[in-house]
């Protein structure tokens, strides 16, 4: 047999094991869903929603990548804790943040869960709750975070890639017939020029003062005094607790007693946690596959503008 016939066999073989990995995998999620709620004990019922990866589109190209939040599975499932019997919500976040927009659809989901519902949430922070993390985390009632949690990174990003040098090396120039003297503003193949800086500052600028009005709102801290903390540092719980941007330092039990207390609720609060159901493509698609390279993809956007923790 022919070594190319030996190898197609071999690749088939592993996109075979890949497929059917994926599918078991993928039924062993959704059976783990149906058994909500997870912890059943007597008296007066705690909602719980986990919230963690980077804050997304829910673009085709990440085809329900696990590891990202998305608008519509957080609306599904504030819908699931509106409609259960619970007296309040805690939501845990471990999200370096993301793009703009969906962390601000996110954190109006949350407020509009509040209105709606007359039920209190509580965040609680775990490893990481930054940028746009720590945006989502200002909707919440209270904010309670561990004593290693990374938070704050208060502030905006946007970052361009300058392949200019590298296509002259190998003999490539691109041309571009443009309406306007901006219209291919942020080219990746060009010098940026000191007008076209100019207006990507403004844009920066403005969404940053939308992050900065949410803290200064949600917070209650001086503008003085969060103008020091918000230029992107990023800090322990414990600092956090100290310059006001969380309210308590605690693990889970310390946040379901501190609800008890709020709340006055009577005997042991049972957890009712509210998980996504994951799809057969998620799961072929997870950051553990081979094949979740393909997310690669949604790197490729020319220009984005986020609320991110970027090292």
């Amino acid at each position: 047999m022919k070594k190319e016939s030996i190898f197609g066999w071999v690749m088939i073989g592993i996109i075979i094991f890949v497929v059917v990995f994926a599918f078991v995998k993928a039924r062993s999620v959704n059976k783990g869903v149906a058994q909500t709620p997870a912890t059943v004990k007597s008296g007066d019922a705690i909602s719980v929603i986990s919230l963690n990866g980077v804050i997304g589109m829910g673009s085709s190209a990440s085809l329900g990548s696990s590891d990202e939040i998305t608008v519509k599975e957080v609306q599904t499932l504030l819908n699931e804790a509106r409609s259960d019997p619970s007296k309040a919500l805690i939501i845990e976040i471990n999200s370096p943040g993301g793009a703009v927009e969906p962390t601000q659809e996110i954190y109006d989901a949350i407020e509009q869960f509040k209105k709606y519902t007359g039920k209190k949430v509580y965040i609680w922070m775990r490893g990481l709750a930054a940028s746009g993390g720590y945006y989502i985390s200002c909707a919440g009632d209270k904010i309670i975070a561990m004593p290693t949690t990374l938070t704050g990174s208060i502030g905006v990003i946007m970052e361009l890639v300058n392949y200019q040098g590298l296509l002259n090396k190998i003999g490539v120039k691109e041309v571009v017939i443009k309406s306007g003297t901006f219209k291919d503003m942020g080219s990746p193949v060009r010098p940026m020029t000191p007008e076209e800086k100019k207006m990507f500052q403004t844009i920066i600028d403005q969404t940053y003062q939308q992050f900065f009005n949410v803290v200064e709102k949600a917070r209650h801290i001086p503008p003085d005094k969060l103008k020091t903390i918000a230029q992107g540092q990023v800090f322990t719980g414990i600092q956090a607790k100290q310059n006001g941007l969380v309210d308590a330092i605690g693990n889970f039990q310390f946040v379901v007693d501190t609800i008890k207390k709020d709340l006055n609720l009577k005997g042991t609060p049972r957890i009712i946690r509210h998980t996504v159901k994951k799809s057969f493509l998620s799961a072929l698609f997870n950051e553990k596959s081979v094949l979740s390279q393909l997310s690669i993809l949604n790197s490729l956007t020319p220009v984005k503008v986020e609320y991110k923790f970027a090292p």
